[in-house]
Formats: structure tokens, sequence, C-alpha cells
């Protein structure tokens, strides 16, 4: 069963699930998304949707984290049962940072529309579902943290007009990962309603910063989405 939960110090969320919740869940998003350059306003965000399925292919592959999950086999059940087996599951895992997450959580939405949109409507298709769940995952990850009030916003602020995301500047969310790796524990939790709000919302910071990524790209005379923040990530995170 897949599932999202908030990493120890909230600098991001972490997916859990075993190999093939990992697998169906990566053919599913790889289904829904447009090809390179079908869809250039959003060409962007597909690319971050497409970071998180890397990480997934390198979980699938055993390059990420692991852990073993009861799955409530005991002595008992065994000898009931006539069998001998592993009373645990192996689960694989992996962090996502914060505003990373919620963007693709949101993007997902515009994809999964577009991809309705383009197949016959007579097909049958569980894509769209695993993807769902998925999204699910991370909802009640976040209904833990927030109050009943935030999480009603959170709800409505993911179900926005999908649209929002064309010619979405994405090394904005590069800029809010890093200034919430700068944060500590307590006030990440205290700023995520606030997060995403200035994700879905594209406020004043937002709109600074895309001015910014326009005046480059025009002084450089390349596309903006070839502009890149002059900061580096960390090496080491404490999630």
């Amino acid at each position: 069963m897949l599932k999202a939960v908030h990493t120890t110090n909230m600098a991001g969320i972490r997916t859990i699930g075993d190999y093939n919740d990992f697998e169906q869940l990566y053919e599913a998003i790889h289904q829904i998304l447009p090809e390179e350059g079908e869809d250039m306003e959003v060409e962007g965000s597909r690319l971050r949707v497409l970071g998180f399925c890397y990480d997934l292919r390198h979980a699938l592959m055993g390059d990420r984290d692991f852990e073993y999950v009861d799955n409530g086999l005991n002595n008992h059940n065994m000898q009931k049962l006539g069998i001998v087996g592993p009373k645990k599951n192996l689960y694989l895992s992996f962090p996502t940072f914060y505003p990373e997450m919620i963007f693709v959580t949101f993007a997902l939405n515009y994809f999964i529309s577009g991809y309705e949109a383009r197949r016959k409507k007579s097909t049958w298709d569980s894509s769209p579902g695993i993807v769902r769940n998925f999204q699910n995952a991370v909802l009640a990850c976040l209904k833990e943290t927030l109050t009943p009030q935030k999480f009603v916003n959170t709800i409505r602020l993911l179900n926005s007009n999908p649209s929002i995301l064309k010619n979405y500047m994405t090394q904005y969310l590069d800029f809010l990962n890093l200034r919430f790796l700068e944060w500590d524990p307590i006030k990440r939790e205290k700023n995520i309603s606030i997060l995403i709000k200035r994700i879905v919302e594209k406020g004043t910071e937002y709109c600074q910063i895309e001015r910014e990524i326009l005046q480059a790209a025009y002084k450089y005379q390349c596309h903006p989405s070839e502009i890149r923040l002059n900061e580096e990530y960390p090496e080491h995170i404490d999630w």
C-alpha cells in the first residue's frame, strides 16, 4: 500500500511502498504525461514530475532507502495455515523536498485532466486512478499536520484551475526548496499552509522571480527554462 509520511525534520515528504506500488505509479505517471514537446506551455512542469519519477525508478533499482514493515503474519497464523514465511515485507522509500512534493501533487491534476481529454471516453484505464491514489496519500500526510480549516483550504488550493500550471517558472521551486531547508523543523511545520498558497496562487514573490528570470533570458538571449538560480543545494540534508 502506497503511503506518504513527513520526514523526521519536516524537510520533505517520504513516499513509501512495495516494489509493485512503485512500479505501478512509475508506469501510470508516464502514461498520463504528454510526450516531450507536445505541450510546451507545461514542459517545465512535466520535467519536475519526471524528476519525481527519477527517484521512483532509482528506488526500484535499489538506489534509495528501504525498511521492513510488519505484514500481519505471526507464529499462530503460520501454524494455522501450515506455512513458514517472513513476518515483515520490504518497503522501498525516498524523500522529496516539501515544496517539490506539493508542486508535483498539484501538477498531476493538470496532466490527469489532459490525459483524460486525449484518450477515448470509452476506454477503461487505471492510470489516472493510480496517480490519484498517490495524491490521496500526500493529502493524508498533510491532514496529519494541518488544522481542519487549513486542510480544507489546502484541498481548495490543490483543486484550483490546473491551467495555472501553464508557463510556470519552476525555478521558483528551487528557491522555495532552498529556503525551506534553511528553517528549523518547527518553522517548517508552521509554514506548510503558507507554502501551499504561494506555490498555487503565484503571488508577489513568484511574480518577482518570474520577472528576474524573463529579464535574464532576454539579456542572454535564451529560453527562460535555461535560467538557473545562482545557488546550490547542500550536499547533506538532514531530512
